[in-house]
């Protein structure tokens, strides 16, 4: 089994201990969104699913049964070319009124067109927000680790439209874990690629086995390359940290110069200043400064350089 597959078992695990419609209705809206098409039929909205993972296909059929009282129609199983695995085929019941799709922020309120983004009245809530995480990593995310030649971490949600992907990404800033966005063909992808936002991704979705798994391999494969680096050094290298920290300074004044400094929230303020005026204190320092743990700091300067990488 993949780690991908480990983590959407677990996310499915934990979802069905969430309580309440509206974080059901959010869940599956995400999930239409990343692994379904939408369409008219005589006039009347409808959409057909695809998924190659069987519990999710099958949690996603029962979460629908509820919300509705009718069920999903599983009209084939297809073998992808690509992976080698069968893929279900879910159709939306005929007659599904378009009051449900409504309930699902898949249709205007004012018509039949259907919606760009996702519904503000559907994400209304933190548990609402992470149901809707959750879906849309059970319709298109997947997460790559290192192995063999490939030496990079990567974990990405892939969307048909723009402007859900868009909305997306600033679902998750709102829970400080920064996605990038990219069109791939006819797709947009949300991603993250460093080792701290994978972390903490696994750990808003809830998969904790998988965050242990990943955090092991982060620890193991740290410590190889730290070996490498002892093994490499030479005596007269500059402190590690003072190079940090003048990276660190960079990058605030050039996020200092901009308008998006103003919409940054107090702490990351805080941070900002107190690392121009003492740039030559340690993180452990700084945040002696500021009254907080040094991995609370540490998280809040990860989040001012990737701030800073997006200029």
């Amino acid at each position: 089994m993949s780690f991908t597959s480990d983590v959407k078992k677990e996310i499915v695990a934990r979802a069905k201990g969430v309580k309440g419609n509206g974080a059901k209705a959010a869940g599956f809206s995400a999930f239409v969104r990343t692994s379904g098409t939408l369409g008219m039929t005589d006039g009347r909205p409808t959409f057909f699913l695809v998924s190659e993972t069987e519990n999710v296909a099958e949690y996603f059929m029962n979460v629908f049964s509820e919300l509705f009282g009718t069920e999903l129609t599983v009209t084939h199983a297809a073998m992808d070319r690509m992976s080698g695995r069968d893929k279900l085929v879910l159709l939306c019941p005929t007659g599904l009124s378009a009051e449900a799709f409504k309930t699902l922020g898949l249709l205007k309120r004012g018509g039949n067109d259907f919606r760009e983004g996702i519904s503000a009245t559907l994400t209304k809530g933190e548990t609402e927000k992470i149901a809707y995480i959750r879906g849309a990593f059970l319709g298109g995310g997947s997460c790559i680790l290192p192995s063999g030649e490939k030496s990079g971490y990567h974990l990405e949600v892939v969307f048909s439209e723009r402007k859900t992907a868009v909305d997306f990404c600033r679902l998750l800033d709102g829970f400080e874990v920064i996605a990038r966005l990219t069109e791939r063909k006819e797709n947009f992808v949300a991603y993250v690629k460093s080792k701290e936002a994978i972390s903490d991704f696994l750990a808003l979705v809830g998969a904790e086995n998988s965050l242990k798994k990943f955090t092991a391999l982060v620890e193991k494969r740290d410590e190889a390359n730290n070996d490498n680096r002892a093994k490499n050094c030479m005596s007269g290298n500059a402190d590690k940290s003072a190079i940090a920290a003048v990276k660190q300074v960079v990058a605030i004044r050039k996020l200092h110069e901009t308008a998006d400094f103003k919409e940054m929230s107090e702490e990351l303020k805080a941070l900002a200043r107190a690392r121009l005026q003492h740039p030559a204190m340690s993180l452990k320092e700084l945040a002696e400064y500021l009254g907080v743990s040094k991995s609370c700091l540490n998280h809040r300067m990860r989040k001012l350089m990737e701030l800073a990488e997006e200029l």
